[in-house]
């Protein structure tokens, strides 16, 4: 319990400080969003492809 107590405080941390960011530095923020979102985007099309790929059974049916 004393685990998920500490992850939620440092949640709720980290939303402060983004929320801080945004309101202060929108247009640095918006940048970062621009960097992950070119870094990430064809990453997660790919996993999206290779989940709907459908899945070989080795059982004996």
């Amino acid at each position: 319990m004393s685990f998920l107590k500490a992850l939620l405080r440092n949640i709720a941390i980290l939303i402060v400080i983004f929320l801080a960011m945004l309101i202060f530095m929108p247009d640095v923020m918006s940048q970062v969003y621009s960097t992950l979102g070119a870094l990430f985007g064809p990453l997660l099309i790919l996993m999206v492809i290779v989940a709907a790929l459908p899945r070989k059974r080795r059982g004996r049916y």
